[in-house]
């Protein structure tokens, strides 16, 4: 009999041993399935606050806005061709602010917390079971219920944002269109704006030449009046030179024959410029150059002038060359610019052209230069 008890005891022993341990393994089971619980439980909640709870309602709302599309001249189309360019647009897309889906309520938690789906029998609170005898755990209640609707609005939310994706796209493609037709409008403007800037350059100058030209009419008809004045004069010189014309017809014909005989008498021509003598020094300046066409206008001093012309200023102009300097140019040639040679002079004036002689030119001549001999 005490082998049996002892027997017993230790078997119970071992029993209590054994319902320790596997009490403690559970316990463990229990926290980690009761942390999962919570860490799920907090999470769906979290992600239900970034779902949100209803689209965005369709208003019918359209932007009936057209893009015009017919060619840029320059005539101004009160009526222009237009394309309806957001035609078919969901603008219920653009709703902002919508409500998320919350599940901080009590109600929500401890439904999120309830696996299984109850019902009231008899005044008591029961675990609801299938006709199989299943426990059921979806349904109104449940945990699954709120799952299977944050699925849902999870799936709607994802139609909506594949939907907006392909609305990006066509915006995109408009845009990029849009982007191109304005960088040629804008290259086409530049192009517009350069020829209008030329043009406005054109009109400034023709309405300083027409300035000019009217200056100048006015100068015509100041001396084409001073002319007719004239013409009357000389219009009275003629009726009496006409008394004379027999005997200076007979006189110049006298006159031909002896300077025909002179001519052949005096032998060949001097060549220009043999005959006068020209003072080494400073002779003018230059008032304008040309070096395109190599040629400048000097102005001499007036006894310059009457060196080259005489006195009277009656002998023709001797075609010398003569040199230009730089006052302050420092270079090999010193101050030295080049040789120019004197072709023609201006009437009651002490102005002369002269061409640049290319082979002696060092530099371009400038207005200013020193025209010497």
């Amino acid at each position: 009999m005490n082998t049996m008890l002892r027997v017993l005891v230790i078997v119970i022993t071992l029993l209590g041993v054994t319902a320790l341990v596997f009490a403690i393994l559970n316990f463990n089971k229990r926290q980690i399935l009761l942390g999962r619980n919570k860490a799920l439980v907090e999470e769906v909640t979290n992600l239900a606050k970034t779902v949100e709870a209803q689209d965005a309602k369709d208003d019918g709302t359209s932007l009936p806005l057209g893009k015009d599309v017919s060619e840029v001249t320059d005539l101004v189309l009160d009526n222009p061709d237009k394309k309806i360019v957001f035609e078919n647009y969901p603008v219920w897309l653009e709703t902002q602010n919508l409500p998320f889906l919350s599940f901080d309520s009590e109600t929500k938690q401890i439904q999120l917390n309830t696996y299984y789906a109850t019902e009231e029998v008899d005044g008591k609170v029961k675990v609801k079971v299938d006709s199989y005898g299943q426990k059921v755990s979806k349904g109104p209640g449940t945990m699954q219920e709120l799952l299977d609707q944050l699925l849902e609005r999870t799936k709607q939310q994802h139609a909506t944002l594949n939907k907006t994706r392909a609305e990006l796209s066509k915006m995109r493609e408009l845009a990029t269109e849009n982007i191109e037709e304005l960088n040629k409008q804008k290259n086409d403007t530049r192009v517009v704006k350069r020829d209008l800037t030329t043009a406005r350059g054109e009109i400034a100058k023709l309405e300083g030449e027409k300035a000019d030209l009217e200056r100048t009419v006015a100068k015509l008809t100041t001396e084409k009046r001073e002319l007719e004045a004239e013409v009357a004069d000389m219009t009275d010189q003629i009726e009496r030179l006409k008394e004379t014309e027999v005997s200076l017809t007979e006189q110049l014909a006298t006159a031909k024959t002896q300077i025909e005989d002179l001519l052949k008498n005096r032998g060949p021509k001097p060549p220009p410029g043999s005959n006068i003598a020209i003072t080494a020094g400073d002779k003018g300046k230059v008032i304008e150059s040309n070096d395109e066409f190599k040629f400048v206008i000097i102005e001499f001093s007036p006894d310059a002038m009457m060196e080259i012309l005489g006195a009277e200023r009656d002998k023709p102009l001797p075609q010398v060359d003569m040199n230009v300097r730089r006052i302050g140019r420092t270079s090999a040639s010193g101050d030295f610019v080049t040789q120019i040679k004197l072709r023609h002079s201006v009437k009651g004036k002490n102005l002369v052209v002269a061409d640049i002689m290319t082979d002696w030119q060092q530099s371009p001549v400038e207005k200013g230069d020193v025209v010497f001999f």
